[in-house]
């Protein structure tokens, strides 16, 4: 494993609690999952960390999550409305918003679990996810690129980077269980930790 566990907890339940802060509904939040994570990685880590978006597919506990549209031709591409963030690292696939599944569709009853595997253990393609934990990606650059550019227009999005890289800690270090962050007109908000327990990986 690139990180522990018990690291990856944390940065998805630091960046799991500003999304609450600011109304954003964790379900859909790859962006700020991946960029935030990633951000994190690097000012903690040193290590060169990558978010990446597209069409990515998962095998579940033989559930079948795919984040992608349907084109005309019967293919599917991750460059339309549905799409999926992740983050590559160091020869590792990250995605910090997979304990928030269990709430993306409830109705798939999927477990709040790390993933992290090795990029050299992807599938070939998206047919082949027989076993649970397999996964597909396809980095769309170009779509990508476009929605980060829109996204990037919003001023506080580096602020919340900022202030996730500040309030993480590595274990065993001690994680503050809230933080005060300044809304939009300065008033001081407490901000409490907060995301689903792991029941384990992927």
């Amino acid at each position: 494993m690139l990180i522990k566990q018990s690291d990856y907890h944390r940065i998805y339940r630091v960046i799991n609690s500003l999304l609450i802060n600011e109304a954003a509904d964790p379900a859909t939040a790859c962006m700020y999952f991946s960029t935030f994570g990633a951000f994190i990685l690097k000012q903690h880590y040193k290590i060169k960390a990558t978010p990446k978006g597209g069409l990515a597919a998962y095998n579940l506990g033989g559930t079948l999550i795919l984040f992608a549209d349907y084109r005309e031709d019967g293919y599917v591409t991750g460059a339309g409305e549905n799409f999926h963030c992740w983050v590559e690292a160091d020869g590792w696939a990250i995605d910090f918003m997979a304990p928030a599944f269990s709430e993306t569709a409830r109705e798939l009853s999927v477990p709040p679990k790390m993933f992290q595997r090795p990029l050299s253990s992807m599938a070939s393609s998206i047919n082949n996810l027989g076993q649970s934990g397999d996964f597909f990606y396809q980095a769309e650059p170009e779509a990508t690129a476009r929605r980060f550019a829109d996204w990037h227009k919003h001023a506080m999005i580096g602020d919340l980077a900022t202030i996730a890289a500040n309030w993480f800690r590595k274990s065993p270090k001690q994680l503050q269980t809230s933080l005060s962050v300044a809304d939009q007109n300065g008033k001081l908000k407490k901000v409490p930790l907060s995301g689903n327990a792991l029941a384990g990986a992927w």
